[in-house]
């Protein structure tokens, strides 16, 4: 069933991180920006699909991905999130200084053209149970999003034990993700991906891991158990 919620509603709380910044936490670990974004009046997918088209130009498979997630839920305030993923930070920080060239101006013009996405709103993420970009960006793919808060006295490498157990069937693949700036809301973000053609599993981290970490978090009666996202990476 599809529920009327705002994955930004969530985030909000947290405060972002500044692009500025160069501090390191996890240097060797894939860093992951996420983007809300909406189409400009008379605009659409098909619109933003030739955009993107350029935007490949300035992706690098082994350094660099970039994925358009489209709800399948109703959302309030945006339309889709782009969510881009790094080797590390270092070539996240490398990226920033790509974005003054001329080619991705110009493309950047034609992309504020079809879409708008909230720059001030840019939430930052490690990705933490070792796995790679092409992973993390499969094709074919459909992503759910759980935010969790681990029990007392639990250690992140108790979590990632138990979650190497899920990966015996191959169908799925589960992320965890630290965000930059911590918060007192939620310490770990668990992505799910499933390929399109098999049903969801909604039950499939709690019954392994429920004992570990608490993923019934209630924020102002919002429910965070159907986030689920058509992926389409664009590389």
């Amino acid at each position: 069933m599809k529920i009327l919620f705002t994955i930004v509603f969530i985030l909000t709380f947290t405060a972002c991180s500044d692009e500025e910044s160069y501090e390191v936490i996890f240097p060797e670990k894939v860093f992951i920006e996420f983007n809300w974004c909406s189409y400009e009046p008379s605009k659409e997918a098909d619109d933003l699909g030739k955009v993107f088209i350029d935007y490949r130009n300035f992706l690098d498979s082994d350094n660099f991905y970039a994925t358009y997630l489209n709800p399948i839920f109703q959302v309030k305030n945006y339309d889709f999130i782009l969510m881009e993923s790094f080797k590390n930070k270092e070539v996240f920080q490398s990226n920033l200084q790509d974005k003054e060239s001329f080619f991705y101006k110009r493309w950047k013009s034609n992309f504020d053209n079809t879409a708008k996405c909230n720059e001030l709103n840019k939430q930052y993420f490690y990705e933490r149970s070792n796995s790679n970009l092409e992973e993390l960006n499969k094709k074919g793919a459909e992503l759910q999003f759980l935010f969790c808060k681990k029990l007392d006295n639990v250690s992140i490498n108790q979590i990632l034990d138990n979650l190497q157990l899920l990966q015996i069937d191959n169908t799925k693949n589960v992320f965890i993700l630290t965000p930059e700036v911590f918060n007192d809301y939620y310490d770990y973000l668990f992505v799910i991906s499933n390929n399109n053609d098999d049903i969801f599993e909604g039950e499939i981290l709690l019954n392994n891991i429920g004992f570990l970490v608490n993923c019934d978090l209630n924020f102002k009666g919002e429910n965070f158990n159907q986030l689920i996202f058509e992926s389409y990476p664009l590389i």
